[in-house]
């Protein structure tokens, strides 16, 4: 009589396996993808919040209060170029406003421009696409 000693796994099984984790990863897949998009918005959130605080600084300083923008404008390519404006920048740690565009990845602000709204009291509101800060 022929001894066998199977030293591994049969067909039927490795395929059974195979087909345990396909179930699972079709499962876990959309939610891993729902927590991925909501962590880039609570890091979009993040920058526009420092946009904020950046804005509201540079506007607080004594000395800038000349060049402090009354009227609303987009970020990236309205920001004033002037030293209030390099204060913001210098702030957020960036050369040009148009680097702005790199720090947000979530889908909600990824093809929205930066909006800063200026009220008629002079308190900023940034917006990108349905994001706000401050909320209200």
């Amino acid at each position: 009589m022929k001894k066998m000693n199977n030293k591994g796994f049969s067909l039927v099984e490795l395929i059974i396996v195979i087909a345990i984790m396909a179930i699972l990863i079709g499962v876990l897949a959309p939610q891993y993808l729902k927590y991925v998009e909501k962590s880039k918005v609570s890091s979009d959130k993040d920058t526009l919040d420092a946009i904020y605080n950046a804005c509201v600084t540079a506007a607080a300083d004594p000395d800038l209060s000349a060049d402090v923008p009354t009227t609303s404008f987009v970020f990236a390519t309205g920001l004033p170029s002037n030293s209030w404006g390099n204060e913001v920048l210098s702030t957020l740690g960036l050369s040009n406003a148009a680097g702005i565009g790199a720090k947000l990845k979530s889908k909600t602000c990824n093809t929205a421009s930066v909006n800063v709204d200026v009220d008629a009291a002079g308190n900023f509101t940034v917006t990108c696409g349905s994001l706000k800060v401050p909320e209200n």
